[in-house]
């Protein structure tokens, strides 16, 4: 209940942190685009804050169910806790929603609907093939790095920030290109909110399954790729 509890706090902290800022960013800047470097930076410390508070108080920082998937198959927590987990998340990217809709009516007022303060939009939504690879790709070094935090010894707040350096880092690249959603929960319960509280029809639900697939064949792939480097490693 503990870890359950934190994930919820987790997952709705970091959604609203980073959708909230990026709302009020946009707004600023609006009808100029942010730049790459400040929506990674941005996200990064939405990550970085909430994985501090709740691996201290709660003991778990992951709010990615294809981490959580990742850590079932690895044992590292039972099936049952996975599942109340991925429960947990999408309950705190929902309460995350209604956060932005709530600074939405207060800063946007004035601007039109736009599906990108809530889901994630990619350069070109055609470009299906490009935006896939890259959604697998971010999300494959995403699990590498949770696969390989066993193996450092390190003190968890180090690997903390090293992980949200590297969130950082990876959004900045990817996120013009995709949107960088890594992370089916991030995208998809902002977008079905978006797609029942604005318009269906500019909610890209055909996209919708490159940030769905994307991340959970990325993390197949992670999760094979630390399991032959270790027993190469170990064999070694």
């Amino acid at each position: 209940m503990k870890i359950l509890l934190g994930e919820f706090i987790g997952t709705y902290l970091m959604l609203s942190l980073g959708l909230v800022t990026s709302v009020i960013i946009n707004y600023f800047l609006f009808p100029n685009g942010q730049n790459r470097f400040l929506t990674g930076f941005y996200w990064g410390i939405s990550i970085l804050i909430p994985s501090l508070l709740t691996n201290f108080f709660f003991g778990t920082a992951e709010y990615n169910p294809v981490v959580s998937l990742t850590l079932a198959i690895n044992h590292q927590i039972n099936w049952l806790l996975m599942i109340g987990a991925i429960i947990t998340q999408i309950l705190g990217a929902w309460l995350a929603s209604l956060t932005v809709k709530a600074v939405w009516s207060k800063w946007l007022a004035s601007l039109p609907v736009n599906l990108n303060f809530y889901a994630t939009v990619p350069r070109d939504v055609n470009n299906w093939r490009r935006n896939f690879r890259w959604e697998i790709i971010g999300t494959f070094l995403i699990i590498v790095n949770t696969e390989m935090q066993s193996n450092i010894n390190a003190v968890w707040w180090i690997k903390t920030m090293f992980s949200s350096l590297l969130m950082m880092v990876i959004i900045s690249i990817v996120a013009p290109i995709t949107g960088a959603a890594f992370n089916p929960t991030r995208d998809l319960v902002p977008r079905f909110f978006f797609s029942r509280t604005y318009d269906k029809r500019l909610s890209q639900w055909q996209y919708a399954i490159v940030p769905f697939l994307g991340p959970i064949i990325g993390a197949v792939l992670g999760i094979i790729f630390t399991l032959l480097f270790n027993r190469l490693v170990y064999k070694s």
